[in-house]
């Protein structure tokens, strides 16, 4: 009963806060920026009109209320009804599902940005191409302490897989585990690989703004990186101690953890505005 107590409280944390708090945040600060850089003084960053960027971020924001709404309504029949399982279904899948569900509205922004991107590709008149010749390699930008995390990470993994191997519970699926993890750390390097040797999205994005922005996204994936290895590591060993149902808590709290950490991609804001002016003030 107390794990059931616990559930409820963090998928309520869940819902407020990834269908909630985060978008009301991004598109607050991203109407800031828009009012601070309005089109007259910056026109480059409206390769759109601004009343069309207004209206992608009001359907955000619309699709993000509607998804809070089926989450509010999903706890409330969990809570007051008969049904003992989201949707009707495991809770463990339930939680999945309505998470993908979460993130929908993001993507869309997410997909709205590069769009805004590659027009603003397209619309860019400069004959001029600039290229830093600095090396841009994984060792530059995961340091030795990162390293070491996601290491120490992977191997208590392994080391539990090892383990469980040895000693097996009901439901336990061998060292394909091990081969599962694996494929998530190639993933994760595969992020990182393309976010270093992939060309700036933003055409006017100044040399100085690009590394800032590369190191961002480079620290947000590295802890992402930990977290999901510490993730897996914490809900064999629930399994393993026939305390599932605190799996539904730690499995909600880390969909919120993430959320948290890669919405501050949204948010990054350029330090330089005047590659945005059609000359300098």
């Amino acid at each position: 009963m107390q794990s059931t107590t616990y559930f409820y409280a963090a998928f309520l944390v869940q819902i407020v806060t990834i269908s909630g708090f985060i978008p009301w945040w991004v598109k607050g600060r991203l109407l800031t920026m828009m009012q601070n850089h309005p089109p007259a003084d910056y026109p480059k960053l409206y390769p759109v009109s601004h009343d069309r960027m207004q209206n992608v971020l009001q359907l955000f924001a619309g699709f993000n209320a509607l998804v809070l709404v089926i989450g509010l309504a999903m706890l409330a029949h969990l809570y007051w009804g008969s049904q003992t399982d989201l949707l009707g279904w495991d809770n463990q899948g339930g939680l999945t599902v309505y998470f993908l569900l979460q993130c929908t509205p993001f993507w869309y922004l997410g997909m709205k940005g590069v769009k805004h991107h590659q027009m603003m590709r397209v619309l860019n008149t400069n004959p001029r191409r600039s290229a830093p010749l600095q090396p841009r390699r994984l060792g530059d930008r995961i340091s030795l302490s990162w390293r070491m995390m996601i290491a120490i990470s992977l191997m208590a993994y392994i080391a539990t897989v090892i383990y469980m191997a040895q000693n097996p519970f009901p439901g336990f699926a061998g060292y394909w585990n091990i081969l599962f993890v694996l494929g998530l750390n190639a993933f994760f390097a595969v992020l990182m690989y393309f976010q270093l040797q992939g060309r700036k999205t933003d055409p006017h994005l100044s040399h100085h703004d690009r590394l800032q922005q590369q190191h961002l996204i480079c620290q947000l994936l590295l802890l992402g990186w930990v977290l999901a290895n510490l993730f897996l590591t914490i809900n064999m060993w629930l399994a393993k101690l026939d305390m599932r149902d605190w799996n539904l808590v730690v499995q909600s709290l880390y969909f919120t953890l993430i959320a948290l950490i890669m919405s501050q991609s949204n948010v990054q804001e350029p330090n330089d505005y005047s590659v945005y002016q059609t000359a300098p003030h």
